[in-house]
């Protein structure tokens, strides 16, 4: 393809820029393959970079800042970056899939599922209790996933020898970097169609942050009498508040 045949090569660099920001990077892709002359005015326009930096993901945020103390500044790397914005979207959905097996608006729609109700009358004091900590463990879930962490994502994560890994040099096999990262994301999430499996994980999840209490259980049963399950915790209260302790996801 000529620079004729390409009316996006006639315009400014800075404007031919501006409009591939706002392309999905898949699109961006598939333009850049298009010839050599549109590869090099991306470059040029620093597209890659530029759509790099178009996230908020902490993980993403902290490549960024490790590529620009190192000074890289080769397409494929930001490129990489890219791809990893993409992965932490893939992974958090994944996340909010498996929240939407356990979200149900009212205890009447939640006793429809057997299995995980008789799950949920273990694990909570009652249907108020449930939708309160399942909200948390969502808004944890999340940030964990965000931040590439199986700690806390409140702290500052050290992710030196996965950048090492990833960023070899000032240019990256960009394929190889993002199979790396897709493996070691997929590895890191846990996640099961069994409501058993599931919940048991959600549990520990929630107790590694002081989430979940050892009180009565107080639910209505199926005929309006109130069902009384003793959960045998570790914690002496109900603890709602979001965890701060430097153990917070370490389990």
């Amino acid at each position: 393809m000529s620079t004729n045949d390409c009316q996006l090569l006639c315009l400014p660099i800075e404007i031919f820029g501006y409009i591939c920001s706002f392309l999905p990077a898949a699109s961006l892709c598939q333009l850049e393959e298009t010839s050599r002359a549109v590869q090099e005015s991306l470059e040029e326009a620093r597209a890659w970079r530029g759509k790099a930096r178009q996230s908020n993901y902490s993980f993403v945020r902290a490549m960024l800042e490790y590529v620009r103390v190192n000074e890289f500044k080769d397409a494929s790397v930001f490129k990489v970056i890219v791809g990893t914005k993409m992965i932490v979207e893939e992974l958090a959905s994944i996340v909010q899939k498996d929240f939407s097996r356990w979200n149900f608006s009212s205890e009447k729609s939640l006793k429809r599922n057997g299995l995980l109700f008789k799950s949920c009358q273990v694990m909570f004091e009652n249907f108020e209790d449930y939708a309160e900590k399942m909200k948390i463990y969502q808004k944890l879930r999340l940030a964990q996933v965000e931040a590439w962490s199986v700690e806390s994502w409140k702290k500052k994560l050290d992710h030196k020898h996965l950048m090492i890994g990833v960023f070899e040099g000032a240019v990256v096999d960009v394929n190889k970097a993002v199979k790396i990262l897709t493996d070691e994301g997929k590895a890191r999430l846990f996640t099961s169609d069994n409501p058993v499996i599931m919940g048991a994980y959600i549990s520990l999840f929630l107790k590694a942050n002081n989430c979940l209490s050892s009180s009565i259980k107080s639910w209505v049963g199926e005929n309006d009498d109130e069902v009384e399950i003793f959960n045998h915790g570790d914690s002496d209260s109900d603890h709602t508040d979001i965890d701060t302790d430097d153990d917070f996801f370490d389990f």
